[in-house]
């Protein structure tokens, strides 16, 4: 498994515009293979996304595939400087179902 946390200095409703379109993406070309945990929340300095995935051949294949597209869909700008993840080798993973907040909707 390969795990790594973001630390993003923007506000919340960028990853909500983000996340709706990588769901539409998602919906019509499938993707996202080996996804295990996925979950973003607001912080002091903006948002923090932290995912676990079965490998991080997974993640580059999603990041190749998937979110470009939904990147290009939202009209938020790509490039500049991206965030150095904190990378971690997951112990265990639990997930007996999905969550949807209201603030995703």
């Amino acid at each position: 498994m390969y795990g790594y946390v973001l630390h993003f200095p923007a506000p919340i409703d960028v990853y909500l515009t983000i996340h709706r379109a990588v769901l539409e993406v998602l919906s019509e070309d499938g993707g996202a293979e080996g996804l295990l945990v996925h979950f973003a929340h607001p912080t002091e300095e903006g948002f923090a996304l932290t995912e676990v995935w079965e490998s991080k051949e997974a993640l580059e294949a999603f990041n190749r595939d998937v979110f470009p597209k939904a990147m290009s869909r939202t009209g938020l700008p790509m490039g500049g400087p991206m965030p150095e993840p904190v990378e971690f080798v997951p112990a265990a993973v639990m997930t007996p179902r999905a969550f949807d907040s209201e603030a995703a909707r």
